[in-house]
């Protein structure tokens, strides 16, 4: 059986705005290009996200993540209190069974409050292991065109 933290490759930030967040993280940390993207409705409703912005640092993809505020969201608890601020919401991590994954949350007493599937895209599903981690866990299983966007994303490479 797989490491349920086997699969690491991402940071999940949460941010009042994304323009400004990915300007003020440039600025910190130094020339970075993001690749912003706004989620489209799933399963007929729409996302709570409402614009994301993605990069690689090396290994790492970093994921801003700007909530829509009409909606209450599992985000919601760590949206910043000024607009170019980030907060880190949760690690991410690539799994080959999604399912079972969310199963085996489950069993260890989990909560799964948010899961999906985008049809031919991705299954994703964030488990609050804030008691345990600080931050909640992401588990995502990408489809051949989830593997193809996170190769589109930018990457920048430090060594």
């Amino acid at each position: 059986m797989q490491h349920l933290f086997a699969g690491f490759f991402q940071l999940g930030y949460v941010t009042r705005d994304v323009d400004m967040a990915c300007a003020a993280f440039r600025e910190k940390f130094g020339p970075v290009e993001f690749l912003i993207n706004t989620p489209p409705p799933i399963d007929g409703v729409a996302a709570p996200t409402r614009r994301i912005a993605l990069t690689w640092i090396d290994d790492v993809m970093t994921e801003l993540i700007e909530p829509d505020p009409a909606q209450k969201t599992i985000y919601d608890h760590a949206v910043p209190s000024t607009d170019g601020a980030i907060h880190l919401h949760h690690f991410g991590y690539l799994v080959d069974d999604h399912e079972g994954t969310i199963r085996r949350l489950e069993g260890l007493g989990y909560a799964v409050p948010m899961q999906g599937r985008i049809e031919g895209f991705i299954g994703y599903s964030y488990a609050d292991t804030r008691a345990d981690l600080g931050v909640f866990s992401e588990f995502i299983r990408p489809e051949q065109t989830g593997h193809d966007f996170f190769a589109s994303v930018p990457r920048m490479r430090t060594r």
